[in-house]
């Protein structure tokens, strides 16, 4: 019968972790489109531009791959930061928070490793079509203008990539420090409570 309990309790202890990673990444998700949201209707606001418009230029500059992999890797960071937000609500997680937080940078890093990883990729493929390319006065044009479009992905990536991991760093940083200082001072005890009260007997 007791082991019947257990079971049924670690059973249901998995089942909370699961239902938990699940609320996690389904606040991340609303991060991550409500992000891209504000950036759509600011882009829209200061250019002028429609929003289609814009979702054009970004897969056109930038490609599909690189937006599909910058997401992917911006929707785990957000949810290593709900997660490390959550492992604060433990008494004894610091470990926890650590590991979100050790993640979360790892998916910083890899946002910046992706950026410089297309800007290499963009000034390589610019440097090759150069290469196989016989410059005349009838083909020059259509050199210069394949070669702006490479450069200009490569460039770009770094741009959009190696600013935002850097803001991303540093939202996790800040966050854990601020986390880990709320829980020291929730676990310190009060000033006052170790003190013993004397009193004097006058006889």
């Amino acid at each position: 019968m007791t082991s019947l309990i257990l079971e049924a309790q670690r059973s249901c202890a998995k089942t909370g972790h699961a239902a938990g990673g699940l609320g996690s990444m389904m606040q991340a998700l609303s991060l991550f489109l409500g992000l891209i949201v504000i950036i759509i209707s600011l882009t829209s606001l200061t250019t002028g531009m429609a929003p289609a418009q814009i979702l054009g230029w970004g897969l056109e500059m930038l490609g599909s791959i690189f937006l599909l992999l910058l997401s992917a890797l911006l929707i785990t960071a957000m949810f290593c930061c709900v997660r490390l937000i959550d492992s604060a609500r433990d008494a004894s997680s610091d470990l926890e928070r650590q590991k979100w937080l050790q993640a979360g940078l790892q998916a910083c890093n890899g946002i910046a490793t992706l950026a410089l990883t297309f800007t290499l990729l963009g000034i390589s493929l610019g440097i090759g079509q150069l290469s196989n390319s016989s410059l005349t006065p009838d083909s020059i044009d259509m050199v210069i203008a394949s070669l702006t479009d490479d450069f200009s992905m490569a460039f770009l990536t770094s741009v959009i990539g190696l600013p935002l991991s850097a803001t991303l760093r540093t939202v996790f940083i800040v966050l854990n420090a601020s986390l880990a200082l709320g829980s020291t001072q929730s676990t310190k005890p009060p000033s006052g409570g170790n003190k013993t009260a004397t009193t004097l007997s006058l006889s």
